[in-house]
């Protein structure tokens, strides 16, 4: 049946599923990175813990900053690249408040794109960053563990910065 499910209330077409995923991950649940950002101060936002070189704000950079990328390389024109200011963030990341708003724009982005894949469309090649091409199904795998991860940094550096890192138990 295509990926098709009968059942009232889940995604029917395989793109639809995918956007399902990729929205639990960014938007979820106690453990997507909104989730995560909810409880980030502004002093945690460019905080640096001793000996590391990533802050939360370049975290959330990087996570918006590839949706963008592949997201323009997927279903632009490919041009965009890792300098350009709109992969930066310039001027959208000063704040928590304004990263937060930045990478939901981002995520909208590549959310759009992938909810306008058919069935057909997620078993071919499909344009990378680079200039590379991939599986679109394997893509849209890799983009959502690679947000998972860098979500679990952000979680680890607002815990150290607010130090409340040990667990209870």
């Amino acid at each position: 049946m295509d990926g098709v499910s009968e059942d009232a209330g889940i995604p029917r077409r395989r793109a639809d599923q995918w956007a399902t995923r990729l929205d639990a991950a960014f938007d979820g649940d106690m453990a997507s990175t909104i989730a995560n950002l909810a409880t980030v101060r502004e002093e945690d936002w460019t905080w640096l813990p001793s000996g590391g070189a990533r802050s939360i704000r370049d975290l959330v950079q990087h996570i918006g900053g590839s949706k963008l990328m592949y997201a323009d390389a997927a279903f632009g024109d490919g041009a965009l690249g890792f300098d350009d200011p709109i992969v930066q963030g310039e001027g959208s990341l000063d704040t928590v408040g304004l990263g937060v708003a930045w990478l939901r724009a981002a995520h909208a982005t590549l959310r759009a794109g992938v909810a306008g894949l058919d069935d057909a469309a997620l078993d071919a090649d499909i344009g990378m960053p680079f200039g590379r091409t991939g599986n679109a199904e394997e893509m849209l795998d890799q983009l959502t563990r690679h947000e998972v991860y860098h979500t679990g940094e952000i979680n680890h550096i607002r815990a150290l910065a607010q130090d409340n890192d040990a667990w209870a138990w």
